[in-house]
C-alpha cells in the first residue's frame, strides 16, 4: 500500500522504514520515495513493531494527507453508483465496502455519523488500497443525503428480507445509491422511510442474512453486469 500510494501521488509525506526493508523488494519502495522528494524516517524494528497495530507488520509505514471529498464529489461522478455506509461498526467490513465500490467502478462511498472511521488502521488495510483512489466522502445527515441524491434523479434501495423483489428485479442501470446499515440492527425505520425500493438477495432457507459487506458485494456486482450488458448492446 505504500508503495501504491507513492506511485498515485496520494499525498504521501513521509515513509518510516526500518534496515530489514533493504533486504527484499523495499529498495524499489525507497528508491521511488527518493525520486519523489518524500523524506524516509529510519527506526529500528523493534520499535517498528511497538509503533504498528498488526502483530507482524512490513517493516514500512508512510504517512499519508489522505484527500477530503464531498457530497458533490459523489454526485458528479459519471458512474452514477454511490454506497451509503450508514453507522457500521466493524472496520473490516467498511474496508471491503470501499474495496469492492472501486471493484465495480462505482463514483464512491458516503460514509454517515457514527460509522466506523474510514481511516482507521484495520478499514484502510481491508480496502487494499482502494481507499487512496476511491472517493469517499463524510456526511452528516443521512436521511438529509437521500433526498439530495434523489433531486439529482438517483433512486435509492436497501436490502430486506421481507422484500418481495429482487435486486434482479431492478434496473441498476439508472443513477442509483444503495444504502447499508449496522452489522446486528441494520438500517432504522427512519432511514428505510426516506428509500424509494427495498430489495432482498435470494438465498437458501437456511439462511436468513448476509455479511454486510457480502450484501453490499452482491448488489453492486449485478449493477456492474447489468450495465455490462446494456453497454455490448
Amino acid at each position: 500500500m505504500v508503495e501504491e500510494a507513492l506511485r498515485d501521488n496520494a499525498g504521501v509525506k513521509m515513509v518510516v522504514a526500518a534496515p530489514a526493508l533493504v533486504q527484499h523488494h523495499g529498495k524499489g519502495i525507497l528508491k521511488l520515495a527518493e525520486s519523489k522528494g518524500i523524506d524516509i524516517l529510519w527506526m529500528s524494528e523493534r520499535l517498528m513493531d511497538a509503533l504498528s497495530e498488526s502483530k507482524t507488520p512490513q517493516p514500512v509505514m508512510a504517512a499519508v494527507q489522505m484527500k477530503r471529498h464531498t457530497e458533490e464529489t459523489l454526485l458528479a461522478n459519471a458512474a452514477a453508483l454511490i454506497v451509503v455506509a450508514h453507522q457500521l461498526q466493524d472496520p473490516g467490513n467498511l474496508g471491503t465496502i470501499i474495496r469492492t465500490a472501486e471493484a465495480v467502478g462505482a463514483s464512491g462511498v458516503a460514509v454517515t455519523s457514527n460509522t466506523v472511521d474510514p481511516f482507521n488502521a484495520k478499514t484502510v488495510r481491508a480496502s487494499m488500497g482502494s481507499i487512496l483512489r476511491l472517493p469517499v466522502a463524510l456526511i452528516g445527515d443521512v436521511s438529509s443525503f437521500i433526498r439530495k441524491c434523489k433531486g439529482a434523479g438517483f433512486q435509492s434501495l436497501a436490502a430486506a428480507v421481507t422484500a418481495e423483489k429482487t435486486h434482479f428485479d431492478i434496473d441498476l442501470t439508472k443513477p442509483t445509491i444503495v444504502i447499508v446499515g449496522q452489522e446486528g440492527s441494520g438500517l432504522p425505520q427512519e432511514v428505510l422511510a426516506d428509500i424509494d425500493l427495498s430489495i432482498r438477495i435470494p438465498m437458501a432457507e437456511s439462511i436468513d442474512s448476509l455479511n454486510v459487506a457480502t450484501a453490499a458485494a452482491v448488489i453492486l456486482y449485478e449493477a456492474l453486469r447489468q450495465k455490462t450488458i446494456r453497454n455490448r448492446t
